[in-house]
């Protein structure tokens, strides 16, 4: 006989499985779609695999799909947590969006292929993502402003690609980031306000865009940045101002590598200014070269 409280633990099962199953329906769904994007695999990897008939007869049908070749699963939450298609020579034009599903993705991948696509806001809402590399791919596109909601990320890598105009305000949200590679491409903005807003990061890499301006010289927009910094290329860009003061490179006191070579500036440099790299002690590598 059941009493109330059994048929109400029984129940509440029920609907707790059956909020798990359709999770990871969602999981599976959100992978085959993302899929659809991918119009041409020559290693045969990904179209070959990624099908329903090919998930692991170990994990229920509607499970997170680890038998897709790049995708990595959590076995606890039963989510994907991983996909990694880097330099498969993939092409095809990718839908972000569809991705949005995946709830608990850490590391999206897709370095070294053929892609195209644009970047969309709804990208934003996945904060669960710490990795996100898709460089050396034909993404193109403005960076959306939602873009800076993703306040995990701790990798970011958009380099080489076809990404353009001024990267929008807010990059101060991403506060666990540490690598940032926005290099060859045609990102604009002005490089004191972008400093300004950084924190914690070690390596920046904004070579080869269409950055203006000069860093900050007042020890308050950069005292996030100063202690951390460690590789820094600004090079290939269009950059003006009191760029070699003691001020500011006093600042970066773990400043390892600074790259200027090929930078443009409308202003002409007095030999004595470069003495002001003697302040950075850390300094290993230095590249410079002016156009005017």
């Amino acid at each position: 006989m059941f009493t109330p409280s059994a048929n109400i633990f029984s129940l509440l099962y029920f609907c707790l499985l059956f909020v798990a199953v359709l999770s990871a329906s969602d999981e599976l769904r959100a992978v085959l779609e993302f899929k659809k994007g991918i119009k041409h695999d020559p290693l045969g990897r990904v179209l070959d695999s990624w099908n329903k008939t090919s998930v692991s007869v170990t994990a229920d049908h509607y499970g997170c799909p680890s038998s897709f070749y790049g995708v990595i699963c959590d076995e606890a939450s039963n989510s994907v947590t991983a996909i990694v298609l880097e330099r498969l020579q993939l092409r095809g034009e990718l839908k972000f969006f569809t991705l949005t599903g995946l709830r608990m993705l850490k590391n999206l991948n897709l370095a070294g292929n053929y892609f195209t696509g644009r970047l969309v806001p709804a990208l934003g809402s996945m904060s669960s993502l710490q990795h996100l590399d898709l460089s050396d791919n034909l993404f193109y596109g403005p960076i959306p402003k939602r873009f800076n909601d993703l306040y995990g990320l701790i990798y970011l890598n958009l380099s080489s690609n076809r990404f353009f105009g001024w990267y929008p305000s807010g990059v101060r949200n991403l506060q666990q980031l540490r690598v940032l590679d926005f290099h060859s491409n045609e990102i604009s903005g002005d490089v004191g306000i972008f400093f300004s807003e950084l924190s914690n990061v070690e390596h920046v890499d904004l070579s080869s865009n269409m950055f203006s301006g000069s860093l900050p010289s007042d020890p308050k927009n950069v005292s996030g940045l100063g202690n951390t910094l460690q590789h820094l290329n600004l090079s290939h860009n269009r950059l003006n101002g009191d760029f070699f003061s003691n001020d500011t490179m006093a600042l970066f006191r773990n400043l390892k590598v600074l790259d200027l070579g090929a930078v443009w500036c409308n202003t002409r440099r007095d030999t004595n200014e470069f003495n002001s790299f003697g302040r950075t002690e850390s300094l290993r590598k230095l590249l410079l070269r002016f156009s005017s």
